[in-house]
């Protein structure tokens, strides 16, 4: 098993981090050309949806194991089989729920296929935060790089042959399910699966990282969701397609974050892990700045070229989502160093406070302003979730916003590559 540095960690969870977000921009830009605005609507909504389901059924498993499990092979290996079987009646539930949802909605196939997605990302989740707690990330860069493949793969069959926001969210759970397959059965190079600890104990281990996650996801995907509720399919369609090349965007903090958690939680010191998150931390903001700002000019101005003048309206929405990305770049590195020294109330606080905001600009703002409303309510709950990270991380964290002459050196002076 080899032992990567944050720099080497940060290159792998880029590239796949940057495969899978592609392909999902590919297959919302193609989606938008080959379906009509009312399927394509079902298409968005169904991927937020099983956004939503993923994070539920995943109930913050993969974040512990990528924190825990950096402890050894047994104690990754005991997580990840106790987690599995506590969330197994989980997954059959959300299959119930599904059909029930899909009777009231006249869209059963659709509804199981959204089930089915969800299942499939909770279940990727739990297996790439085996991969991340040894610090390793080159074999989920693999996968995500074969999943994209497959996507754009299935996805353009589905738009030949069946183009339906049925046969699309179909095709993308069997592309990521497939991929998973041959990590599943190199699992137990880096985990012992000879024992397990006691699963409702795992449980409630994951369970606060798991409400803190479902509660962003959720303010993520409410946009499209009240959307749907609130607005028409053109409104909600525009917003898609503005979520989806600005969330995008957000590849590249994601990928520094996903490396950082495993190294921060293998850190012995608070004065090491608040070194490493400050080099992160200056680097990923002004990355975020000047991808956000460019993006702004570039993109609202190609967007009717590339997926065609009925989304001239998403422009807005998404020089509005432009305004929080360097936001949720900072809010994420600085949540990654407080879950790795377990503070997870001012987390806590932090999502709850974040959610409320952005349900209840939602509530005005979307009847209103549309897409934009919607964009308007993710700015405002990332900057509300912003003053309180940064209030907290002022005590829990002390000296992190302290610019010192070495602050300027590379990512990879957090540690060298070893091999163990």
């Amino acid at each position: 098993m080899r032992t990567r540095s944050v720099r080497g960690n940060s290159g792998f969870a880029l590239l796949g981090d940057a495969a899978s977000k592609l392909a999902a921009l590919a297959v919302i830009v193609g989606s938008a050309r080959f379906l009509s605005v009312d399927e394509f609507a079902v298409l968005v909504t169904g991927l937020a949806a099983a956004g939503l389901l993923g994070s539920l059924l995943d109930f913050g498993a993969g974040t512990l194991l990528t924190r825990d499990g950096a402890r050894s092979r047994a104690h990754r290996g005991a997580l990840l089989v106790s987690l599995v079987e506590a969330r197994a009646p989980l997954a059959v539930a959300a299959v119930v729920a599904a059909v029930s949802v899909g009777v009231v909605v006249d869209r059963v196939p659709a509804a199981l296929s959204v089930a089915c997605l969800g299942i499939v990302g909770a279940l990727s989740s739990s297996v790439l935060g085996l991969y991340r707690s040894s610090q390793d990330i080159a074999p989920e860069a693999a996968q995500k790089l074969a999943a994209a493949v497959l996507t754009i793969a299935v996805t353009v069959a589905a738009w030949l042959v069946l183009p339906s926001a049925t046969a699309i969210l179909a095709g993308l759970a069997a592309a990521t399910l497939v991929t998973l397959v041959p990590l599943v059965r190199l699992a137990p190079r880096l985990a012992d699966f000879n024992r397990g600890v006691a699963r409702v104990a795992a449980l409630r281990r994951a369970a606060p990282i798991g409400l803190l996650a479902l509660a962003t996801v959720a303010y993520y995907r409410s946009g499209t969701i009240a959307l749907a509720a609130l607005a028409d399919s053109d409104e909600t369609a525009a917003f898609g397609v503005a979520a989806s090349i600005a969330f995008g965007m957000l590849m590249i903090p994601n990928a520094v974050t996903t490396a950082l958690l495993p190294r921060l939680s293998a850190e012995s010191g608070l004065d090491a892990i608040v070194e490493s998150a400050r080099r992160v931390l200056g680097v990923t903001f002004l990355v975020a700045v000047a991808l956000s700002v460019a993006a702004a000019a570039v993109v609202p101005v190609a967007l009717p070229h590339v997926v065609g003048a009925q989304y001239t309206d998403a422009g807005a929405p998404f020089a509005v989502l432009c305004i929080g990305v360097p936001i949720i770049a900072v809010s994420s590195v600085i949540g990654t160093a407080l879950l790795s020294l377990g503070r997870l109330r001012p987390l806590g606080a932090q999502v709850a406070v974040s959610l409320a905001v952005n349900v209840a600009v939602l509530a005005v703002l979307v009847p209103a302003l549309g897409s934009v409303g919607a964009s308007l309510a993710t700015v405002a709950c990332e900057v509300a979730g912003l003053l309180l990270l940064l209030n907290a991380a002022r005590r829990a964290l002390p000296g992190l916003f302290t610019v010192q002459p070495g602050a300027s050196r590379p990512v990879a002076a957090s540690g060298p590559a070893t091999t163990a």
